[in-house]
């Protein structure tokens, strides 16, 4: 399976947490906010926002000229795995699919830097070339 992470960085995930948040607000509290809105634009303003915390339930009421225009309710549970979980998958799914890509290239350029610094530099005699499979050159080597 390819994952679409891999080539993502630490920006590109925090902006999906972002993102998601963002749009868990306008969906869930949209109607809330547009309902507030209308409310304030009243000249008078006979209306009233409330909210509230009761065994383990949050509460939201707003109310206009005595009629309720929106309300909304979520337990406290509920509203933590929305507003944790998601972000908490898409950090996992990040960690899987980059962790062995992020790096690679890099050790990689290190490595044969590495190896060809210490090539150049010094005499090869006596130097046994692991990267080689063949015994026959070992032999030779170990031999002269």
């Amino acid at each position: 399976m390819r994952f679409p992470f891999r080539r993502w960085r630490v920006g590109h995930l925090l902006t999906a947490w972002a993102a998601y948040w963002i749009g868990l607000l306008l969906v869930v509290l949209g109607p809330a906010i547009l309902a507030g809105w209308r409310m304030s634009r009243q000249p008078h303003g006979h209306g009233t926002v409330s909210a509230g915390v009761n065994d383990g339930i949050v509460t939201a009421f707003i109310t206009d000229a005595g009629r309720t225009t929106w309300n909304g309710s979520i337990s406290l549970l509920s509203l933590v795995l929305l507003v944790a979980i998601p972000p908490l998958v898409l950090w996992l799914l990040w960690l899987a699919g980059s962790a062995r890509t992020n790096n690679a290239d890099e050790m990689r350029l290190k490595n044969s830097t590495s190896q060809s610094q210490l090539r150049g530099g010094e005499p090869q005699i006596g130097i046994i070339d692991t990267s080689s499979s063949s015994t026959s050159k070992r032999r030779v080597r170990e031999g002269s």
